[in-house]
């Protein structure tokens, strides 16, 4: 008789007496088992330390329950914790997965500046990326600002709009705002600037150029396009929003407060039902094109990206950043369907993995 097929979710579990809860992916990890119970496949959500062990929770009609489970075939990495995944736990968890022939795809985060230079050696890619270099103090700050009407400041490992900083210039100086933050602080020199950047930067940032961003009532609008991969190096789309910063805020992440909208309804609001039709080809195609790349200079596997684009006043898109563990809470249908594509192409994917194993 052979084996049944498994896989598993590694994430982050909070265990109470009453209920084990998988944070932000706890609902999408139930579509997740439905649909893979369809496909034939045993699944269950584990983290690191209960994986080494055996041990696994399973979705029954009653709820999650924690069982023995069997080593996965496939591993689907959900941890949103970078530390965790530098832990020794992790690399003996590898360890364990190569011992017996098991698959990890999603390997690890990919920070913004790396994703930067893979980008960077492909050339087709280049009228969409913008200008960008790792921060080094007051001389880039000078070259960036020389150079582009304003320009921001982005954790290297952040995530959800956190950490940044944005910088413009203005008659009476350079305003600093930062995307957590309703003020804003105007300094008239750069040294003066540089100092007060110093004293607020405890991690590596790069530094990138402003863009002129279509907005919607003056919120800068960004697209979030969900790839997956399909099999070998062919890629996806699976869902598509339009994400409207809050009044006053420039950044447009559903963390920071910002609105879902349809990416028809924002296109069709800037251009004709043709013209939009084509926008939203091309944000699909840049989208796939950027998941190809990454998939492919990277180490170890990948089977989802969320990838940021916006539109500038001229029409010129571009890739804004690529979230490796993509929020599972910006799919606008997702009320009105058990199982949507997004869980289904994992599922999938996994499914694929097993056969060419096989």
């Amino acid at each position: 008789m052979s084996k049944q097929r498994t896989m598993a979710v590694l994430t982050e579990i909070h265990e109470t007496s009453e209920r084990a809860a998988f944070g932000s992916i706890h609902h999408f990890c139930e579509e997740l088992a439905a649909y893979a119970r369809k496909r034939g496949l045993l699944f269950y959500v584990s983290s690191p330390a209960l994986y080494l062990e055996g041990v696994g929770y399973q979705w029954t009609e009653s709820g999650w329950s924690k069982r023995d489970v069997p080593p996965a075939d496939v591993v689907y990495n959900r941890l949103h914790s970078r530390k965790l995944e530098r832990s020794p736990l992790f690399a003996e968890l590898l360890a364990r997965l190569a011992e017996e022939n098991g698959m990890i795809f999603n390997h690890r985060f990919l920070h913004k500046w790396e994703v930067h230079c893979h980008f960077e050696r492909h050339e087709y890619l280049h009228p969409h990326l913008p200008k960008t270099a790792l921060w080094s103090g007051q001389h880039t700050l000078e070259a960036f600002l020389g150079a582009f009407p304003s320009v921001f400041l982005k954790p290297i490992y952040g995530s959800q709009g956190r950490g940044i900083f944005c910088l413009q210039h203005s008659d009476d100086g350079i305003c600093l705002r930062h995307s957590t933050s309703a003020s804003t602080a105007v300094y008239r020199s750069m040294d003066a600037l540089a100092s007060a950047l110093r004293q607020q930067i405890r991690t590596p940032m790069i530094i990138q150029q402003g863009l002129e961003l279509r907005t919607l009532d003056g919120r800068p609008v960004d697209f979030r396009l969900l790839c997956h991969r399909v099999r070998h190096n062919d890629w996806r789309v699976t869902s598509a929003v339009a994400r409207i910063a809050p009044p006053g805020q420039f950044v447009a992440n559903l963390a920071r407060g910002g609105e879902l909208m349809a990416v028809n309804d924002v296109l069709r609001k800037w251009c004709t039902r043709a013209d939009a039709f084509q926008q939203k080809q091309l944000l699909k195609e840049i989208a796939l094109e950027s998941a190809v790349v990454l998939a492919s200079e990277s180490e170890g596997l990948y089977g989802e990206f969320g990838v940021d684009l916006a539109i500038d006043i001229h029409g010129q898109p571009w890739i804004i950043e690529v979230n490796t563990k993509p929020s599972k809470q910006t799919n606008m249908a997702a009320s009105c369907q058990s199982v949507r594509p997004s869980a289904k192409a994992i599922i999938d994917y996994s499914l694929t993995l097993m056969e060419e194993k096989e």
